[in-house]
């Protein structure tokens, strides 16, 4: 996606000037979810990633001790900021109805931040001096609306969205309403325990003939852990009713989306199961911490709130390691940690995707100039819809940028650099590698597909290559133990947070 940032006059400066962001657009209805019927194997929550986004900024922010770097942050932060306010412009004709509908996708967007998070969002803002006059310009000529041409110049009037007085003022009110600080929904041990079993689940399945039986038995240790009892003849293969999970659970039963099953007995690299153990985990979760057994869309926002922050505490933990070999590997990697390269990452917020990029080398974007591939529906929930639904899933011709291109659109001071363990030479030959294969076998820009066998073929996907193909054998190794059970990151912003958690956990295993 190109960045909504860089279509402003914004300038660097050594702290956040205000931004006016308008859009000129004909006059629409409030938006409505496409109704044709799709599953999908696991619906992308925008609001979530946006949240998530917005969280690993304001930790870094209390981490930085150097004032350089925490300036550079809370700008940063004040970008990421304007960008999320100019990227959920609704443009409905009626005046309050499309102010509504703003404040509303605003609350939807923050609703996984927690009321501390939003307490250190609103004072870091407020010691940025952020402000913002968000306005939309609506077009309102039926010739125009109704043709694309007037004889004139088309009838248009401004309304204002929200001033910088209504910005803090619906952050406090949001900071009353969400919920308290959720650091420990989960015991420590058993979210680790959970976590290792994640490990053992994809290690054991990596190294098995891939039968019925030997998935049965992955699912068990997730299962054991959780307490929920299946025996071998318990796991059935089925049509599932729900679009946004590909398991379910019965009387002492776990019910597989049939579609799943193929393509997880059908692939090589364990990507899939990985995909599979996380349904599995977010439906044993939810019987855990709330005693039923509904698919994440038939959730309560509270309840979506609580389940994926247990989940996320889960993922944070690395899988428990012991032995020489793997602190050996940690004190190799970083020996020639002053030659590492790094990757940058615009994140997602709001409806803006996000990027992910390896200057100059690799920048994947969709060629817009072209006609798209409309691949069908996916239940999701994008960011410009307040519930989940089918969303229309598109592709592109894929068009890497030359580095004059991606400077231009994706400058250094929009970039969040993330640096991973890779020396800086081989990643840029990695990422040319990647960028010829990509471009010899004419694969196109997918940030999402619509079966579980049709993967993403975007920005983050190259990136996440890439830098695999440029690590050396130890630190490949390390990269495969981390990421052991885990899915691939669907956000340039989780390929940030995963980049940057397996680069602590490197650090502190070498001191162990």
């Amino acid at each position: 996606m190109y960045p909504l940032l860089t279509r402003s006059t914004a300038h660097a400066t050594s702290r956040p000037v205000q931004f006016t962001q308008q859009s000129r657009q004909s006059a629409r209805r409030a938006p409505q979810l496409f109704h044709r019927q799709r599953k999908a194997s696991y619906y992308f929550e925008a609001g979530r990633h946006t949240s998530l986004s917005l969280r690993l900024l304001l930790s870094q922010l209390r981490e930085q001790k150097v004032a350089g770097h925490h300036r550079r942050t809370k700008d940063y932060l004040c970008m990421s900021m304007d960008n999320l306010l100019a990227s959920i412009r609704p443009g409905i004709d009626d005046d309050a109805q499309s102010r509504q509908y703003f404040i509303a996708l605003l609350r939807m967007h923050l609703s996984y931040l927690t009321d501390d998070e939003i307490k250190q969002l609103h004072d870091e803002l407020k010691d940025a001096q952020f402000a913002c006059n968000i306005v939309e310009t609506i077009i309102d000529d039926e010739v125009y609306r109704d043709y694309g041409f007037s004889n004139g110049p088309p009838h248009s009037f401004n309304r204002t969205l929200m001033r910088t007085t209504d910005f803090f003022n619906f952050l406090e009110d949001l900071k009353v309403s969400s919920l308290e600080s959720r650091t420990k929904f989960l015991d420590l041990d058993f979210s680790v325990s959970i976590r290792d079993a994640l490990h053992s689940s994809f290690s054991e399945w990596n190294h098995s003939n891939k039968t019925m039986g030997d998935l049965h038995h992955s699912l068990f240790l997730i299962a054991k852990v959780l307490d929920f009892p299946i025996a071998l003849h318990e796991i059935i293969i089925k049509s599932l009713v729900s679009k946004s999970t590909t398991v379910a659970a019965g009387q002492n039963s776990i019910f597989i989306d049939g579609r799943m099953v193929n393509a997880v007995m059908s692939e090589s690299k364990g990507v899939l199961l990985s995909e599979l153990l996380r349904d599995l985990l977010e439906l044993l979760l939810t019987q855990k911490l709330f005693g039923i057994a509904a698919p994440p869309d038939k959730l309560t926002c509270a309840q979506r709130q609580q389940l994926y922050a247990a989940m996320a505490q889960i993922y944070a933990n690395a899988p428990s390691s012991s032995g020489k070999d793997l602190k050996n590997c940690a004190r190799a990697v970083l020996k020639y940690a002053a030659d590492f390269g790094e990757i940058k990452i615009q994140p997602t917020t709001g409806v803006a995707l996000g990027h992910a990029w390896i200057a100059p080398s690799l920048s994947l974007v969709p060629d817009k100039r072209k006609n798209h591939t409309d691949l069908g529906h996916r239940f999701m929930h994008s960011g410009f819809h307040l519930e989940p639904g089918n969303s229309q899933i598109r592709e592109w011709p894929a068009h890497f940028m030359s580095a004059k291109e991606n400077e231009e659109t994706y400058p250094d001071q929009y970039a969040w650099p993330v640096r991973v363990p890779v020396d800086s030479i081989r990643l840029q030959a990695a990422a040319r590698e990647v960028r010829h294969e990509w471009e010899s076998l004419g694969l196109p820009y997918r940030f999402i597909g619509t079966e579980p066998e049709m993967r993403a073929t975007g920005c983050r996907v190259t990136v996440w290559e890439a830098v695999q193909r440029g690590m050396t054998d130890d630190a490949l190794t390390l990269f495969q133990h981390y990421n052991g059970g885990l899915p691939e990151p669907e956000s340039p912003t989780e390929l940030w947070q995963r980049f940057q958690g397996l680069m602590q956990w490197i650090e502190d295993l070498s001191t162990d």
